[in-house]
C-alpha cells in the first residue's frame, strides 16, 4: 500500500474524530463559557488596577492635630485614596463598621476597631498615620525635630543595593506557568479521555468492525490520537489567544503582561504536542481492552496515576526551582511535559537538559505508540470481559 493512501486513510479517520467531538454540546458549551470567563477577567482587572476603591476610615472623637494630613500622606504612597466619616460615639461608630460603611475606625485617637481581620494595608496606612501624629507630638514634649525623635526612636536602616535589578516579569511568568501548568494537565487528561471514549464507543457498537476490513488497526488509533488531539490543539490556542487578549487589558508598570502570556502559551501548546501524544496513545490502548462504558472510570485512572505526580511537582515546584526531584521529574517521562514548562519559567535551565528531554519525551512517546497500536491490535476485537494487557499484546502477535 503506497504511503500516500496510508496518509489518507488516517487523515480520514482524524478528520472524523475531530469533527463528532467538535459537535457535542458539552464541548462547546464548556468552550464559549471558558472563552466568556477570560475575556471578562481583563477589563475587570483592569478597571480594579486603575481606579481602585478609596479606603473608608471611621472617626470617633477629635482626631489627633494633622492626623487627617497623615492619613492621606500614607494612602497616597500606597497608590490609594481615604474617605474618613466622622461617627459621634463608638457605638455608632461600631454599627456603621459591621454595616460595612467604614473599613475601620479609629475611636479616641488611639484605639482601631475592625470587623474580623485587619487589612493588612490599610491597617499599614492607618498605622503610619498615628506614628506620625505620636512623633511630632515626642518632638514638641522634648523640644526637637521629628527627624531627631525619629532618629531615636529607629535609627536609620543600613543601605541596601543589589548586584541585578529585580525581574519585574518573574512574579507574572511564575504565576502564569503554573496556570499554564494546570491548563495542560487538564487539557492531556480531557482529550486523552475523548480518545478512549471514542475507542469503547466503536468497539461495543461493533463499528469498528467495518473500519478493520478497510484499515490497519494502528493506523485507526493514529487517526483517532491525531484528530482529538487537534481538536484539543485547536481548543488550547483558542484559550491561550483568548488569555494573551485578556492580559494585554491589564496595566501594570514595567510588565509586559502580554509578552509574558504570548510566551508562556506557546511553551503550553508545545508541551501539550509532545504529552499529550504519549497519554493520548496510552489511553487509546487501553480503552480497546473494555467493552463497557462502566469499565472507562476505572480504567482511565491509570494515566491519571502516571499525570498526578508530573501536576503536584509543578505546583510545588516555583518555590524551590533547583530541587533534585524537580529537576528530575522535568527530564524523565512521563511528568517532563508538566514539569519542565514550570523550570523554564522560574529558572534557567540548560540547553542540554533540555535537549536531553525532548528526546527523552520523543523516545518515550514513539515507544507508546508502538505498544499502545500492539495493545489496539490484539484487544479491539474481543468483545465481552475485560481484555488483560499480556493477553493483549499475544494476541497482536499471531
Amino acid at each position: 500500500m503506497s504511503g500516500r493512501r496510508v496518509l489518507r486513510q488516517i487523515g480520514e479517520i482524524a478528520r472524523r474524530d475531530f469533527v463528532q467531538r467538535a459537535k457535542s454540546r458539552a464541548f462547546l458549551i464548556t468552550t464559549l463559557i471558558t472563552v466568556g470567563l477570560v475575556l471578562s477577567v481583563g477589563p475587570l482587572l483592569s478597571m480594579q488596577l486603575r481606579d481602585p476603591a478609596p479606603y473608608r476610615v471611621g472617626i470617633v472623637g477629635t482626631a489627633p492635630a494633622g492626623f487627617e494630613a497623615d492619613l492621606r500622606a500614607a494612602a497616597d504612597a500606597v497608590d490609594r485614596t481615604v474617605v474618613m466619616t466622622p461617627y459621634a460615639t463608638v457605638a455608632e461608630a461600631e454599627r456603621g463598621l459591621d454595616d460595612g460603611q467604614v473599613g475601620a475606625v479609629v475611636a479616641r485617637g488611639s484605639e482601631v476597631i475592625w470587623t474580623e481581620e485587619p487589612s493588612a494595608q490599610l491597617a499599614a496606612v492607618i498605622n503610619a498615620a498615628l506614628h506620625a501624629g505620636s512623633l511630632r507630638a515626642t518632638a514638641a514634649e522634648l523640644e526637637l525635630t521629628t527627624d531627631e525623635v525619629s532618629r531615636l526612636v529607629a535609627p536609620p536602616p543600613p543601605s541596601v543595593r543589589t548586584l541585578r535589578d529585580p525581574d519585574p516579569e518573574a512574579e507574572p511568568r511564575r504565576i502564569g506557568a503554573m496556570v499554564g501548568a494546570i491548563l495542560l494537565y487538564l487539557s492531556i487528561l480531557m482529550f486523552g479521555q475523548f480518545v478512549m471514549l471514542g475507542v469503547v464507543e466503536e468497539k461495543s457498537s461493533r463499528v469498528v468492525e467495518v473500519l478493520l476490513s478497510r484499515v490497519a488497526p494502528a493506523r485507526i488509533l493514529a487517526g483517532k490520537v491525531i484528530g482529538v488531539g487537534l481538536l484539543g490543539l485547536t481548543q488550547l490556542v483558542l484559550f491561550g489567544g483568548t488569555i494573551w487578549l485578556a492580559l494585554t487589558q491589564i496595566d501594570i508598570a514595567d510588565v509586559s503582561l502580554g509578552a509574558v502570556g504570548a510566551s508562556i502559551v506557546f511553551q503550553v501548546v508545545a508541551w501539550y504536542l509532545v504529552g499529550y501524544a504519549f497519554f493520548a496513545t496510552l489511553y487509546g490502548a487501553l480503552g480497546a481492552t473494555i467493552s463497557r462504558q462502566e469499565d472507562v472510570q476505572s480504567m482511565a485512572m491509570i494515566p491519571v496515576i502516571l499525570l498526578l505526580p508530573g501536576y503536584f511537582i509543578s505546583i510545588i515546584l516555583p518555590e524551590n526551582p533547583e530541587m533534585v526531584l524537580g529537576r528530575v521529574a522535568s527530564i524523565i517521562p512521563p511528568t517532563s511535559p508538566l514539569v519542565m514548562p514550570i523550570r523554564l519559567a522560574v529558572t534557567s535551565v540548560p540547553l542540554w537538559e533540555l535537549l536531553v528531554t525532548l528526546g527523552l519525551l520523543a523516545a518515550a512517546a514513539f515507544g507508546m505508540i508502538r505498544f499502545g497500536a500492539r495493545i489496539y491490535s490484539g484487544a479491539v476485537l474481543k468483545i465481552g470481559p475485560k481484555v488483560r494487557l499480556r493477553e493483549a499484546w499475544r494476541s497482536a502477535s499471531r
